[in-house]
């Protein structure tokens, strides 16, 4: 097949998940992809600032999975951040329809909502080319904007126009179901995860000597992007006299975004520099020997619309690392995964920061988690599993094209 993804983020710097493992696995079966997204984050010089309409392709990219050959291609732009985005939701009309009416894709799987998607919901339906709509998160509660009105809109248009919507969790397909998805049409593909990539093991003494981390110290992790409803400050003064009365304890944060500086703030104000690290962002290749220096994970995300709709993909990584894990109650992973099998359940208060130190004072509660926890994502998320069923939900759609 020759399939085309469109996304509205950079493919070439955004951390890797799904959008990278799915194209790059397809070509590794021997299917022509072909991916655009949008310079999100790039930062020309000069009059490109202003305008440059020329298109970047970069042919056989691979960031996920080594030997794989995607073709990525980034339309230029009118004016700087952020009006970019919002000419960029004009641009792209010339651009996908020129693709669309000289190359002859047999399918679209489309990521985006505002800035591309029911521009490319249009057009195929125009040149009768299928759309698989693949949702992972409610865009139009993403972030507060403006124009949240007319996200909402675009949304609406893609779930009812998309040939097929496909979702990561339950909780989100039922949202794209009462949002104007024909329920026969929507349907949920987990993602997959390298379970050969992350797994358990030991933990690396050079990562602990340059954390500052001694045999006797007990992590608790944190990874991803530092959302504004991520949680970590309100754990932070939550957990602060668990790690004052234990000074071998250390929290480790493993990323960056908008609330970063924030989170900053809240340590130096609770007098916590000593026990609280954090690195930023981690490159692929590092990552899981990070996730192997914790004894217990935690997702803090705040329960919300958004939340709740998302599948928190750091859970299923920490779980692969066989990490026991602390999260608040979130539908759509506890639609993965129950309580109790790798996952403790708690709301983001004091019984949230007892069951955290509880695993890491009572080894043997520890240790019944982490046998649990690799074994409930080991069936679900297994790429030779996930990617068999994508491909088939894409080859029933061609075939009935």
């Amino acid at each position: 097949m020759k399939i085309l993804f469109v996304h509205e983020v950079n493919w070439r710097t955004k951390v890797i998940y799904e959008v990278h493992d799915y194209p790059e696995l397809l070509s590794l079966a021997g299917h022509e992809v072909v991916f655009i997204d949008f310079p999100e984050g790039n930062k020309p010089s000069g009059l490109a600032r202003f305008l440059d309409l020329r298109t970047q392709v970069s042919r056989k990219q691979s960031r996920a999975h080594r030997g794989s050959s995607v073709e990525v291609r980034t339309p230029g732009r009118v004016f700087p951040p952020p009006l970019d985005r919002l000419f960029a939701s004009l641009t792209f009309i010339p651009v996908i329809y020129r693709v669309l009416k000289n190359e002859n894709f047999d399918v679209v799987v489309l990521y985006g909502v505002p800035t591309n998607g029911w521009q490319t919901i249009a057009i195929s339906k125009h040149f009768q080319v299928p759309v698989i709509f693949r949702a992972i998160d409610v865009s139009q509660a993403l972030r507060k904007s403006i124009f949240r009105p007319l996200i909402r809109f675009a949304e609406k248009y893609i779930y009812r126009n998309a040939t097929r919507v496909s979702t990561n969790n339950e909780a989100l397909k039922n949202y794209c179901i009462n949002n104007g998805s024909n329920a026969l049409k929507t349907s949920v593909e987990y993602p997959g995860l390298d379970l050969e990539r992350f797994k358990p093991g030991a933990k690396n003494i050079l990562l602990m000597q340059k954390y500052g981390l001694i045999e006797t110290s007990k992590v608790v992790l944190f990874m991803g992007t530092l959302y504004r409803f991520a949680g970590i400050e309100r754990f932070l003064k939550l957990f602060a006299a668990d790690l004052k009365n234990n000074p071998s304890w250390k929290f480790l944060i493993l990323g960056g975004g908008e609330a970063r500086a924030s989170i900053r703030n809240t340590v130096r104000t609770l007098k916590l520099d000593d026990q609280v690290i954090m690195p930023g962002f981690i490159s692929y290749d590092e990552l899981t020997e990070h996730l192997q220096l914790a004894d217990v994970a935690i997702n803090t995300f705040e329960s919300s619309l958004v939340t709740n709709c998302a599948l928190p993909w750091k859970v299923v990584q920490y779980l692969a690392c066989g990490l026991p894990v602390v999260s608040t109650r979130l539908a759509g992973l506890q639609g993965l995964v129950p309580d109790g099998q790798g996952v403790v359940y708690q709301n983001l208060d004091d019984g949230f920061t007892r069951a955290v130190s509880h695993l890491l004072l009572d080894d043997a509660a520890r240790y019944q988690q982490v046998d649990r926890a690799r074994g409930s994502i080991a069936e679900k998320c297994n790429w030779d599993i996930c990617l068999l069923q994508f491909t088939d939900l894409l080859e029933k759609i061609v075939k009935n094209r």
